[in-house]
């Protein structure tokens, strides 16, 4: 199924007012009403995709997203509070919040609430698979950002598991998009991990994954790929970049925040966080590598150019962005303040 452009735009503003309301919200009902808004634009984005599966993925999404925002109300119900404000009157841990916060997670989809995502990423199309693990993930993101200090070692445990889970389930994996959605669970690993000490530091994490993400899908689709490993030419090329960038290898653009993180979790001698970090991260690179041998042996030596100039000129830039990064390293490591 598809929309005419004047819908999915439509759609497309609803979804991003949506992400707005909750970001900028005082009570946790409005946090409430513009997620399910968010998610009323969504759905219909999503089943444009012309595989079979999008109204599948779909109708998963909506379930599990309304199973979140039901945690999300029982939690601000149970703060015992009309307003729902954001935090309990003695500015400590509390049962309510717990299960808001648990709602939140499982709207992101980290570990151990991440067994949907796959099947809904495998469902989607490029575009959709792009906005579900950029624009989606903004505003529960943000929310958790202002309660990084009551929770703390929850925040750790599942940055643990989300970096080693999100590294082992996506070894063998033959489809690009399943392939993508582990790979977000382990990036949202380090980025709730380093929440646990420094909100501006997970911020910029996310803030480099999310711009490398999109660069990078933006190559995939280009290229019409089907779910196998069929990359071909300079695009092909680029996209070998972003697949590098995205896995952290250095110098590129996406190991400047994993080494920023690495510089701030080893300042505060948490080297137990540290060896789950880096374990995942060493398993994301390895099928990232293998993704990449299986491109070489495939198609050496089938390159041609992009002819269309304005889309040529849009990858040159990205591919600038995302290998180019590293020589930043002093700049941004001095604005987090690790």
């Amino acid at each position: 199924m598809f929309l005419s452009f004047p819908f999915s735009f439509g759609f497309g503003v609803l979804c991003t007012a949506g992400s707005v309301i909750s970001m900028s919200s005082g009570d946790w009902l409005g946090v409430w009403l513009g997620l399910e808004i968010n998610l009323l634009g969504f759905i219909p984005l999503m089943v444009q995709a012309p595989e079979g599966q999008s109204v599948e993925a779909a109708i998963k999404y909506f379930v599990v997203q309304a199973v979140g925002s039901g945690f999300l109300l029982l939690g601000a119900l149970g703060e015992g509070n009309f307003f729902f404000w954001w935090f309990p009157v003695s500015g400590s841990f509390s049962p309510g919040l717990f299960f808001c916060v648990v709602g939140l997670v499982l709207k992101l989809g980290v570990a151990p609430f991440h067994w949907w995502v796959p099947s809904v990423m495998g469902g989607l199309s490029w575009f959709g698979c792009s906005f579900l693990m950029t624009w989606q993930k903004l505003a529960p993101f943000f929310i958790l950002l202002s309660l990084s200090s009551l929770f703390v070692w929850f925040f750790l445990f599942l940055g643990c598991l989300s970096s080693v889970v999100g590294g082992l389930m996506g070894i063998g994996q033959v489809q690009v998009r399943v392939l993508m959605a582990y790979s977000s669970i382990s990036h949202w690993g380090w980025i709730l991990g380093l929440l646990s000490f420094s909100f501006l530091c997970s911020f910029f994490y996310f803030f480099v994954y999310f711009f490398i993400t999109v660069v990078l899908f933006y190559f995939l689709s280009c290229q019409n790929l089907a779910r196998t490993l069929n990359i071909k030419g300079v695009l092909g090329s680029f996209t070998m970049v972003g697949f590098l960038s995205l896995g952290g290898l250095p110098p590129m653009t996406g190991f400047l925040p994993k080494w920023v993180g690495l510089q701030l979790v080893c300042s505060y001698s948490s080297f137990f966080l540290l060896s789950f970090l880096v374990v995942g991260s060493l398993l994301s690179l390895y099928y990232y590598l293998s993704f990449l041998f299986v491109f070489f042996v495939e198609n050496s030596g089938s390159y041609f150019f992009y002819h269309k100039k304005f889309f040529g000129l849009l990858m040159g830039m990205g591919l600038v962005f995302l290998a180019l990064g590293f020589p930043f390293y002093e700049f941004f490591y001095c604005w987090v303040g690790a």
